[in-house]
């Protein structure tokens, strides 16, 4: 195995791309654009791995595929996930809401979302699927944090604010259901000094199925 080599992040500024703002890695750099797409074949094969009905036989040759494209993989390796640039969504939130922001585009751990800002307040829509299941049929409620952090923590870094969570508190309403279209949303609703209270929700049409409150204090560059 090589040495790791540095956690590459992106520089360029969206403003040098169309009015829609940046829609992947491959606007910033080839390599975090192929990895960017491999990502996406990651989750798919996620996916299936979760829900595949194959036989015996045919899991285990996939087991052994995916055992040797990791093995390929492996041979060079670096410390961390890349990232793109900490500022890039504060770039894509002066772009207007017509720019969107693309959430864990570069790892697979993460539930992607194309998050769009309209000054102190964000949206995103999501159709969970198979990988984000808890009660039957339905998200996680563990999923359903990791997203609403990500809506407001996302916000609260769209406006500027190297920051980190405080607290985020939970209430869960209603079910929220999988294979279906669910609407996310955020918006920031006080600052004070180092501290900035921000709030979220989940719905699915029309009903809150779940609604977040958050605290979020900045902390210096490093």
């Amino acid at each position: 195995m090589t040495a790791p080599s540095p956690t590459p992040t992106a520089t360029v500024d969206p403003a040098d791309r169309g009015s829609e703002g940046p829609l992947n890695a491959e606007e910033f750099d080839p390599l975090l654009g192929a990895t960017s797409s491999l990502v996406t074949a990651t989750r798919e094969l996620m996916l299936a791995v979760a829900t595949t009905e194959a036989s015996t036989e045919e899991l285990r040759a996939a087991r052994d595929a995916i055992a040797a494209v990791s093995a390929s993989l492996c041979r060079s390796v670096r410390p961390r996930v890349q990232r793109m640039d900490f500022d890039l969504p504060a770039r894509i939130r002066d772009r207007g809401p017509q720019a969107h922001w693309q959430t864990y585009e570069l790892n697979p751990f993460g539930i992607p979302l194309r998050v769009h800002f309209d000054g102190d307040a964000a949206n995103a829509e999501l159709r969970a699927n198979a990988l984000h299941e808890g009660p039957p049929d339905h998200v996680h409620g563990g999923m359903s944090a990791h997203l609403m952090d990500c809506m407001l923590g996302g916000l609260v870094q769209a406006t500027g604010t190297r920051s980190v969570t405080a607290t985020l508190d939970l209430r869960f309403i209603a079910r929220t259901p999988l294979d279906e279209p669910l609407q996310l949303g955020s918006r920031i609703v006080e600052r004070s000094g180092r501290k900035v209270w921000a709030e979220g929700w989940i719905e699915h049409r029309g009903t809150r199925c779940v609604e977040a409150k958050g605290l979020f204090l900045s902390i210096a560059e490093t």
